[in-house]
């Protein structure tokens, strides 16, 4: 196997005398683990397997072996493409990645869409510049993605490109015949492989204006029992509101409903943890999912109103170089409370002239500018032309705790917004090692169940997230006592310790904790049906 290779075989292998934990939420046992032809051929008791001279064999010995960690909170599409061996994903165990809700619009496009993609490709990596964007479809953009990636992606539909589609934009309505091509567009997307639609919540579109555009694209969601994955607009806690109003959404178009990026004040968390008891027990599909951080990426745009930063990036800028939309932004935040301006540090700018202002929260900022905080926000946002990313504190140690012992919490990772974030190349490692280990919050087999078998439910995934002979194999291979993540926030670009092995698709992503470079990964794809097309 060479290292880049796209779709290299997969050579048989065994793994020892392992601890199994098969990702189904039950006890761990030993056995022997039989890898071949990308799929989990055998599953032995310990000393079971006989080795016959033709198998890779890898002692397992004191090591847990589980399914390949899923990734729901993903990464941006574009990932795939710029970075494809994905070390950051594989090197914490993540073999699978849902991808769509973040960066620029990957599927379906425009010929003004796929400018703009062209653009950002080609910003990030010159090499772009001359291979043009040749697809426009979704399926033509998960073909262009198994030309090689590390990980497997799971392509969740942006609501912004289905607005591009049908020439719709925010913070407008759609009109009755734009909305029409809206549905089409998610129905193609699906039909074509796509498992769902991402978006804000509801209620964060069009300023509170109505839930009627998510309610028609939720149900043509519902029709192919993909799901609606609802992301927090803001960078701040989201309302309480927003996310009962897309709870109730999801019951009267029965889409499946998963909640991203949750995180609650101590305060608010038993009315958020009430809100998810009454909501399961009559939405069997609900799940919500966060991070183990007090500290979550997002970008500095993200903190203003939804009406301050709707429209294109020069509408943006217009708006913020107006005195009285200033004011009325600084009226609304202020009356709002939600924003504690001391837990907002700047992360990552792209202007040199701000470089000085990278770690520094926008309270000093602020103070040292004797200046409002929402004044050098504005400020700060003009001089970067909008690119500037944040770390957010939100809550508490106790209230993450809360949220992850939910049943319906699934684990995530940070997504792709600020790479300063260690969850980036960490945040698997800190679940394991930290909540299941060092803390105790739960047993090492629940941990592993959120991380596994429970997002593949989410995603409808029919042939990962177990470990069961069958089944892909997608497998991870680590230390118990030694797994953890390394990165921190002066060094984030740190793999994890204790991953001996990852295996995706039956190939060796990472080989005695290195990783490989090997595309082994695959562009999953939904069938018309529901179901999940086998690779």
């Amino acid at each position: 196997m060479r290292p880049g290779e796209a779709n290299p075989p997969a050579a048989r292998t065994a793994i020892t005398r392992t601890r199994i934990i098969d990702g189904a939420g039950g006890p761990e046992y030993q056995g022997d683990i039989i890898l071949e032809g990308g799929s989990i051929t055998e599953i032995l008791a310990p000393g079971g397997f006989q080795d016959d001279g033709s198998t890779v064999v890898i002692d397992g010995a004191g090591l847990v072996t589980c399914p390949g960690f899923i990734d729901l909170q993903g990464t941006s599409g574009i990932a795939p493409l710029l970075d494809p061996p994905r070390h950051s994903a594989l090197t914490q165990g993540v073999t699978t990645e849902a991808a769509g809700r973040e960066g620029p619009v990957c599927a379906p496009l425009t010929t003004d869409s796929a400018a703009a993609l062209q653009r950002a490709l080609s910003d990030t990596k010159r090499t772009w510049a001359d291979q043009g964007i040749q697809w426009r479809t979704v399926g033509e953009y998960l073909d262009r993605v198994d030309e090689g990636t590390g990980t497997n992606i799971a392509y969740l539909v942006p609501l912004e490109a289905v607005r591009t589609v049908a020439g719709s934009m925010l913070p407008a309505e759609p009109t009755a015949e734009q909305l029409v091509t809206e549905v089409k567009a998610v129905a193609d997307a699906l039909e074509q492989g796509a498992f769902g639609l991402c978006s804000v919540l509801a209620d964060s579109l069009n300023d509170g204006a109505g839930n009627t555009e998510l309610e028609a694209l939720c149900a043509a969601v519902a029709a192919y029992d993909g799901h609606w994955a609802a992301f927090p607009a803001s960078a701040a806690a989201p309302v309480i509101g927003s996310l009962s109003r897309s709870i109730d959404l999801a019951a009267t178009t029965g889409v499946r409903l998963h909640l991203g990026d949750l995180c609650a004040t101590e305060q608010l968390l038993p009315e958020l943890l009430t809100l998810l008891d009454d909501s399961g027990a009559t939405n069997p599909h609900l799940s919500c999912g966060s991070h183990p951080y007090l500290q979550s990426p997002g970008t500095l745009l993200s903190l203003l109103p939804g009406w301050a930063r709707a429209g294109n990036p020069t509408e943006i800028l217009e708006r913020l170089e107006d005195a009285d939309t200033v004011e009325h932004i600084r009226a609304e935040l202020e009356a709002a409370g939600t924003v504690e301006w001391a837990e907002v540090t700047v992360a990552e700018v792209e202007s040199d002239r701000l470089t000085i202002l990278v770690g520094q929260d926008i309270g000093r900022i602020a103070a040292i500018q004797s200046a409002d905080p929402v004044t050098t926000v504005v400020r700060i946002l003009c001089t970067d032309a909008l690119a500037t990313t944040i770390l957010h504190r939100a809550g508490s140690e106790e209230s993450l705790r809360g949220i992850a012992a939910h049943r319906t919490h699934v684990g995530t990772g940070t997504g792709s917004i600020s790479s300063q974030h260690p969850g980036t190349w960490g945040a698997f490692a800190r679940y394991v090692g930290h909540e299941a280990r060092d803390v105790d919050l739960m047993d090492l087999p629940s941990v592993i169940h959120q991380l596994t078998a429970r997002p593949a439910a989410v995603l409808n995934l029919t042939n990962r997230g177990v470990l069961s002979v069958g089944r892909a194999a997608d497998v991870l291979v680590f230390d118990a006592d030694a797994i953890i993540d390394v990165a921190t926030f002066a060094d984030p670009r740190q793999p994890a310790a204790g991953i001996h092995h990852v295996f995706v698709n039956g190939v060796p992503a990472v080989s005695a904790h290195l990783p490989t470079s090997a595309l082994a990964g695959r562009a999953l794809r939904r069938g018309p049906e529901g179901t999940t097309k086998t690779p």
